[in-house]
């Protein structure tokens, strides 16, 4: 049986909305563990923004397991655009202090 929400917009609207989740998250938890110990802890605002995009697995792993090809196809896009954007911004720096 098909779902109605296996929608390449679904998957798409998905990678989007963990990736920003994950990286607000992300940043509070700077924020908290600096608090806690009394001092600034800063990360790299890349380093961060590559794991939000990178924590897209798990949303991937549900579809795949619950068979949503079409959503599972629109996470993969959408982590992809994100990707791109995320090496057209950092990319540059990558590659010249490499």
């Amino acid at each position: 049986m098909i779902s109605k929400y296996d929608k390449i917009i679904v998957g798409f609207a998905v990678s989007l909305v963990v990736a920003f989740v994950v990286y607000a998250l992300l940043l509070q938890a700077q924020d908290l563990v600096g608090d806690q110990v009394g001092r600034v802890i800063t990360f790299n605002e890349r380093s961060i923004a590559l794991m939000a995009i990178c924590l897209n697995v798990i949303p991937m792993n549900y579809f795949r397991r619950k068979y949503h090809n079409q959503s599972l196809r629109g996470l993969v896009i959408g982590t992809m655009v994100l990707a791109g954007i995320w090496f057209y911004r950092y990319g540059q720096d990558l590659l010249n202090h490499g």
